[in-house]
């Protein structure tokens, strides 16, 4: 369930933009709120500059900037700056305020792998697919090292997931069987036949599916939601608009096919930028 977020304080004629996420905040309890859930995400370079100066004079609150700013010169760390956004009104109680602190203590005794692991997992659930998959990329590299197999297996999951939505079939099929074979966990197994049903028929897929031990009640399962999914995809515009210049091109008029294939490509092109910035 969402969190009704209630402002007290004013809000911001200008918002201020996280730029890795895009997200933007007009007020000091959305401020607060990104935080709490995005620590991955943040270091203490954010809260110089432009965020301490939107802090000060869109949202009015030059003592919390001040506070922020003597924490800097103090060399304090991120959480004690971010501790001192939180308590400064009364959008978290005290005693959320000491969980999200023993939240941090633990992450900070976590292995690097893992942090890693946890700004890539942040980056995916914001959409930013390359900085995440790139974020994968980065530990996997280290495998070697990295004695627990299972947080290969659910890396290479997660790297299967960014490359799937970033339209990168082939390759998130063989992280998603790679994943299978460290983690052996039912979703990258159910992820990677999923992609094979996209290459062949269900009667191709399915030995291979039974080698692994999948269930003919599973396999069946995916099999529909993948034709459901398929049948929800041409409701799509990008569908239709593809459907359309085809039409176009089928009656001769280049024109309009051209008209409409440049828009699906500038389309494509802008989400694309979206993901580098």
């Amino acid at each position: 369930m969402g969190k009704i977020i209630l402002c007290e304080a004013r809000q911001a004629v200008i918002p201020y933009v996280f730029v890795n996420t895009k997200v933007e905040v007009y007020s000091y309890e959305e401020l607060c709120f990104y935080i709490y859930n995005n620590v991955a995400l943040l270091n203490r370079e954010q809260f110089q500059g432009k965020l301490v100066q939107w802090i000060k004079s869109e949202l009015g609150l030059e003592e919390l900037a001040t506070a922020i700013m003597e924490k800097l010169s103090a060399e304090s760390d991120l959480v004690e700056i971010l501790v001192v956004i939180l308590s400064a009104g009364s959008y978290y109680e005290p005693a959320e305020i000491r969980q999200f602190i023993e939240k941090q203590e633990l992450v900070e005794l976590l292995p690097e792998n893992e942090k890693i692991k946890l700004r890539a997992d942040s980056f995916l659930m914001y959409k930013r697919l390359l900085k995440a998959i790139s974020l994968y990329d980065e530990i996997l590299r280290q495998e070697e090292t990295i004695e627990d197999k299972r947080l290969i297996g659910d890396v290479l999951h997660n790297r299967g997931v960014a490359l799937a939505k970033n339209m990168e079939l082939s390759k998130a099929k063989l992280s998603f069987l790679e994943a299978y074979e460290h983690n052996k966990k039912k979703p990258s197994l159910e992820a990677y036949i999923t992609l094979r049903l996209l290459e062949d028929a269900p009667e191709t897929v399915m030995p291979e599916a039974k080698t692994f031990g999948m269930e003919e009640a599973d396999f069946n399962r995916i099999s529909m939601l993948l034709e459901d999914a398929i049948d929800d995809s041409s409701n799509t515009v990008a569908f239709t608009r593809y459907q359309k210049a085809l039409y176009n091109k089928d009656h001769g008029d280049y024109e309009a096919f051209n008209q409409r294939v440049d828009m699906l490509l500038h389309q494509w092109k802008e989400e694309f930028r979206e993901q580098i910035v």
